[in-house]
């Protein structure tokens, strides 16, 4: 009895040690959560800016490509966009995170408006 009761402690000491959160750390070539917060943030409002046609342009170039850059805006190709896009894509907890910088970025900016 005294012998299962030590491999049982035995084994979920070993299972404790091996459930800690690894650190992701986020490649040189990828935007670090709190520049792709802001280029999220950039993004949705150039949509909301191109869908009420802030620009009052005419015709076929109304699309928010024409109107809007925010990756030229901030100086980011679309290499590094591309690249962010896939990583933050395959690690969805860090995505999250983003977004949530970015919703509370976009929740400050319409409360300052109020």
């Amino acid at each position: 009895m005294g012998k299962n009761i030590s491999i049982i402690c035995f084994i979920l000491c070993f299972l404790s040690c091996g459930y800690q959160k690894k650190e992701i750390n986020i490649p040189a070539n990828v935007l670090d959560k709190e520049k792709f917060s802001k280029l999220i943030c950039d993004f949705t409002m150039a949509e909301a800016a191109s869908s009420i046609n802030i620009k009052n342009i005419f015709g076929n170039k109304s699309d928010s490509v024409y109107s809007f850059n925010p990756l030229f805006d901030n100086g980011i190709s679309k290499t590094t966009f591309d690249t962010t896009l896939y990583f933050y894509s395959h690690h969805p907890a860090l995505y999250k995170e983003a977004y949530e910088l970015a919703l509370e970025k976009l929740s400050r900016l319409q409360s300052a408006r109020k």
